[in-house]
């Protein structure tokens, strides 16, 4: 299975008026995400379903990546996805979609990084930057298998496996 990891892009800080859950994309993190997806685009990525965070970040991230990728399915929110998202919930969503083959995951920090360093058994972590998309290859059967890290989208960038692992 073609799984894709992606942190949602820069949003607002919090303050007294906005609570975390309705932080949204600045416009700067709006334009990183647009540039991760078209880095993306000539990798043929055509995932089969996109799933977000309900938090606001998320879904607008989810959406830009979406609407540039021509996702024709329609985005779904999960709350698998919210702050707390580890292994247990990826086994949960994989035993949700047994027929997905190519899966888009747009969700939060530390948990994308940490889910990532267990499915490539990682023992010094991974360390996802916002905006950014990493492609892996997984046996959804088989999460305890280690995991092929293919590339990583970082706006214009596309990274392969020893430039992601090395920075």
């Amino acid at each position: 299975m073609k799984l894709y990891i992606v942190r949602h892009a820069a949003a607002i800080e919090r303050t007294a008026d906005i609570p975390e859950e309705q932080r949204y994309l600045t416009p700067e993190g709006r334009d990183f995400i647009r540039k991760t997806a078209r880095t993306m685009l000539p990798k043929k990525v055509n995932p089969d379903l996109i799933l977000t965070s309900p938090l606001i970040r998320s879904v607008q991230t989810a959406d830009i990546l979406a609407e540039t990728l021509s996702y024709e399915g329609s985005l779904q929110v999960t709350d698998e996805l919210a702050p707390g998202f580890g292994m247990a919930e990826l086994r949960k969503v994989l035993d949700t979609f047994p027929a997905v083959h190519e899966l888009v995951l747009v969700g939060h920090e530390p948990d994308l990084s940490q889910v990532i360093s267990a499915l490539l058994s990682l023992p010094g972590g991974f360390n996802l930057k916002k905006g950014v998309g990493v492609k892996l290859v997984i046996d959804p059967a088989a999460l305890q298998s280690p995991a092929t890290l293919k590339w990583a989208a970082v706006g214009k960038k596309l990274l392969k496996p020893g430039e992601i692992l090395a920075g």
